[in-house]
């Protein structure tokens, strides 16, 4: 199966199709982070390694029976307020309709924020759909009444998917557009019963320097950092990661100590501290979140934010070899989840 990404990262989807026992071959893979594509590079082989979409030539690729981008979400245009091609012109969606139309792949599957739902008021979503639909395809098993023919026509599903619903406990929903070039019926995979959780994930034996310095834990219980420093319930599902390191006081903290209540102190601010029984917040890029063991408070290390974002130990510490703790946190933070990609790409390739 020949498969292809952009935006490529460290490879969510490479790990996800290898952990299915697909036979793939990696045709390509394109990121423009440099430490990324250094990861990216001791995990997976790719036969050509691009590292702009905006400059590639399309043409020099072959059909792949899969394509995946988890392209950023920018504005468009709205110049014809038509939903084609011209109205995305200028954003890195545009690029990546632009290889779909000429590469033509079996299969695709883009991700993206939940929010790009409602970006510029939905438009930004609408747009989106109208490019890839229009011209004979559909959405969501429906014919579309616009037949445009700039549109790419494939059939198209969307749906928001959240990792913790797929065996990982981190709150982290996106959204996910999965498009055929042939007309087939398709559902998205059911929630699955969570067993795991935070604690689950968090390594025994951390480094002093993960733990937060006096005067930060100090801030904790002082009002100018806020009220909404929280340590949520046991069976609590956690934010998303971000990516920051844990020392700014809008970051995440989780209480990794068995308090018997939630507790908050002072006013404002906005980050939490949640326990490690339950499940951590939304990884970005930054891992900015803690845990608190024996009354004191650390953030997560980078190995448990690559845990919370679905990859094994030996996939990190062949990434740890070249990158810096910096890195390897904002690559987690920028991955999908590869147990999501797992169960979605089953229901694509193996439950039809």
């Amino acid at each position: 199966m020949k498969i292809g990404t952009d935006f490529s990262g460290i490879g969510s989807p490479e790990s996800a199709l290898k952990r299915l026992g697909l036979d793939i071959e990696e045709v390509f893979a394109c990121e423009i982070d440099k430490y990324a594509r250094k990861s990216f590079t001791e995990l997976h082989n790719p036969n050509t390694f691009y590292e702009d979409i905006t400059t590639r030539n399309h043409s020099e690729v072959p059909q792949l029976d899969l394509y995946v981008a988890g392209f950023p979400c920018q504005s468009f245009s709205m110049a014809g307020k038509r939903g084609g091609f011209e109205d995305t012109r200028g954003t890195l969606f545009f690029n990546v309709a632009e290889f779909i139309k000429e590469n033509k792949p079996k299969c695709f599957v883009l991700e993206n924020v939940k929010g790009l739902l409602s970006h510029d008021k939905g438009r930004t979503y609408q747009t989106i759909t109208d490019v890839l639909t229009n011209g004979g395809g559909t959405l969501n098993g429906q014919i579309s009444v616009d037949s445009l023919d700039s549109g790419l026509g494939y059939h198209v599903y969307t749906k928001v998917l959240n990792t913790k619903d797929y065996g990982v406990p981190q709150n982290r929903e996106r959204i996910f557009i999965v498009g055929f070039k042939d007309f087939r019926d398709f559902n998205f995979p059911k929630k699955m019963d969570l067993k795991l959780r935070l604690k689950d994930l968090l390594e025994s034996d951390v480094d002093e320097k993960y733990y937060l310095s006096d005067k930060l834990i100090e801030g904790f219980k002082k009002g100018s950092w806020g009220n909404r420093y929280k340590l949520k319930e046991g069976n609590s599902i956690a934010n998303c990661l971000d990516t920051k390191e844990g020392n700014r006081r809008t970051n995440n903290y989780i209480s990794h100590s068995l308090y018997p209540r939630s507790s908050t102190s002072g006013k404002g601010g906005s980050g939490h501290l949640s326990k490690s029984d339950g499940t951590s917040y939304c990884v970005d890029t930054g891992c900015s979140q803690g845990v608190e063991y024996k009354k004191k408070i650390r953030r997560l290390t980078p190995l448990e934010c690559w845990r919370l974002q679905g990859f094994t130990d030996s996939q990190f510490y062949k990434a740890e070899k070249v990158n810096s703790d910096t890195q390897l946190y904002k690559q987690a933070g920028n991955s999908i989840t590869v147990n999501v990609l797992v169960e979605l790409f089953n229901k694509i390739y193996y439950e039809r």
